[in-house]
């Protein structure tokens, strides 16, 4: 499956069930599949959570990444989730996930679910204490070209 925005500034391939590449404006990186809920649409907003893992705590990162409660796959909305790890050493781990539109990502943002998912964050127990470096970490929203042309644009303005 091939996810781009309209203009391909981005374009996501999932080869198999194990590796994906992300190309951004010409640099491609490879990632493997750590974790995979639900298939992948082109028709939906996808959101990149670009997450920088401090050296040496990558093991357990993953470890309690995938042991988290799992909550998401419960909100409206929801479409998919990739846990990616980079191929290569110093790289951001990324979390992609897949909402119908932008709507309902703003709205998992905003429910309990999100709140008890994110309620470590910022303690000493948390994985951004000195796991994941926040200052190095940043996200990426993108309108997916399927999604872009079931908008209708007439009833916008």
């Amino acid at each position: 499956m091939i996810l781009e925005d309209s203009y391909k500034t981005y374009v996501i391939e999932e080869i198999d069930n194990q590796l994906m590449t992300i190309e951004k404006n010409n640099d491609i990186q490879n990632y493997s599949i750590l974790e995979k809920i639900n298939d992948l649409s082109n028709d939906s907003f996808c959101v990149l959570n670009h997450l920088f893992v401090n050296d040496g705590m990558e093991e357990a990162f993953e470890k309690k990444f995938l042991e988290r409660p799992k909550y998401l796959q419960d909100e409206p909305g929801f479409k998919a989730l990739r846990f990616l790890r980079p191929n290569v050493a110093h790289r951001h781990y990324i979390i992609l996930t897949l909402w119908e539109d932008r709507q309902a990502f703003y709205d998992w943002q905003n429910s309990t679910a999100y709140n008890k998912t994110h309620e470590k964050r910022g303690t000493r127990e948390g994985v951004d204490h000195d796991i994941v470096n926040r200052d190095l970490s940043y996200n990426v929203r993108i309108e997916l070209a399927g999604l872009e042309t079931a908008i209708d644009v007439s009833n916008i303005f």
